[in-house]
């Protein structure tokens, strides 16, 4: 009997240890599977690729992050939007508050947030605290940089920025030699300086988003800044468009936000350009359809989104297409920038003999061969002409 209960002692204790092991590889196993699930789960988000980049330019290097929307494959030649950050502000800041993100996400085109050198844009105010540096060259490097790295497409380049960055934007459109498709500002516009020596080699389609209660960019100008008038009537001038504007009161969706939107538009134009106006009235320095305050002043509206706005607006234009000439006898050349461009005639023989003739351009060598070179000295709507003979 002794033998019995030892036995049965035993048994139970090895039944007991044999049933706690059993429970540990079943929790082992459930744990596996949670973290397995967890894995899978992770890795099968949607991934949205979002880059911080650098170049060097002038001997700074200066920074930038880049976002791609989800399957972005540089065959497609993408759209780029760059969005310029306020004074005081960051690339990071910019892209949080605009949601510009979710826009390219959306719609399929490539954003960009450069960093202006200490946090400021060279607008040509001369205020204290303002950037010296070359941000026009560097903006130019910078959508280089985009062709090379993302295959963009130069036809659809835009830029748009809160106000230093809207005073920047404007720069571009006025002295860049990007060929820049179209331009938006919000709460900036244009330094005297900048207005005054404002030559723009083309015509541009350009979007103001302005409130009449901006305490820091006034409305009306000021402190060495042109009034909104002023500067959507230069851009009215230059584009060729009819004036007055059509106007629609836009709805009063958010009646607690202290603000309404009326929409100018400005069109037909030159070269179907367009210039639109979103006066808020009674709209702060701040970017209308955003949550998050820029560290601007004033009620941001909400019966707009600025970037989807801006977006709606730019997705109507593209570039005049820079440097287009199919090889043949004749015909029209726009270039978009500065620079000498070859090109060739369609069908060559070592028979034939070739006269070139251009216009807008100057002829740097190549006359009577197969093949010229051409120094474009601005941005122009050209002629080349091609009369071969003795095929």
């Amino acid at each position: 009997m002794g033998f019995t209960n030892r036995t049965l002692i035993v048994y139970n204790f090895v039944l007991s240890l044999v049933q706690k092991i059993i429970l540990q590889v079943k929790s082992f196993i459930k744990m596996r599977h949670l973290v397995y699930f967890a894995v899978v789960t992770l890795f099968s988000l949607p991934c949205h690729p979002q880059t911080n980049g650098s170049l060097l330019f002038d001997g700074q290097t200066r920074n930038y992050i880049v976002y791609t929307p989800t399957g972005f494959n540089p065959q497609e030649q993408l759209p780029l939007v760059m969005v310029l950050h306020g004074f005081t502000q960051s690339a990071q800041n910019i892209m949080d508050v605009s949601n510009f993100n979710a826009i390219a996400e959306a719609n399929n085109f490539i954003a960009v947030y450069p960093n202006g050198v200490g946090n400021a844009w060279n607008t040509n105010s001369g205020f204290p605290g303002g950037s010296t540096a070359n941000d026009i060259g560097f903006l130019a490097a910078l959508v280089t940089e985009m062709r090379n790295l993302y295959n963009i497409d130069t036809s659809r380049v835009y830029s748009c920025g809160f106000s230093a960055g809207g005073y920047m934007s404007h720069r571009l459109a006025c002295e860049s030699n990007i060929c820049l498709a179209a331009i938006a500002s919000v709460s900036g516009t244009m330094s005297d300086a900048a207005y005054n020596d404002c030559t723009p080699w083309k015509n541009i389609p350009v979007m103001q988003i302005h409130g009449t209660s901006d305490l820091v960019v006034f409305y009306n100008g000021g402190l060495g800044s042109k009034s909104v008038t002023d500067v959507v009537n230069f851009w009215v001038t230059n584009n060729g468009c009819p004036n007055p504007a059509t106007v629609t009161n836009l709805p009063d969706i958010n009646t607690s936000d202290g603000s309404t939107v009326q929409r100018f538009e400005y069109q037909p134009c030159t070269d179907q350009t367009r210039v639109e106006l979103l006066k808020v009235n009674g709209g702060g320095h701040q970017w209308p359809g955003t949550s998050a305050s820029l560290g601007g002043l004033g009620s941001i509206n909400q019966d707009i989104s600025a970037s989807q706005e801006i977006w709606n607006f730019f997705s109507n234009f593209r570039c005049v297409n820079c440097n287009v000439w199919q090889p043949q006898i004749s015909g029209n050349v726009t270039v978009c920038s500065n620079g000498t461009y070859l090109y060739q005639a369609a069908i060559p023989t070592p028979y034939s003999t070739y006269t070139w003739s251009v216009t807008g351009g100057v002829i740097v060598s190549g006359q009577g061969t197969p093949q010229i070179e051409v120094q474009w000295n601005s941005g122009v709507a050209g002629m080349i002409n091609l009369v071969q003979t003795g095929y």
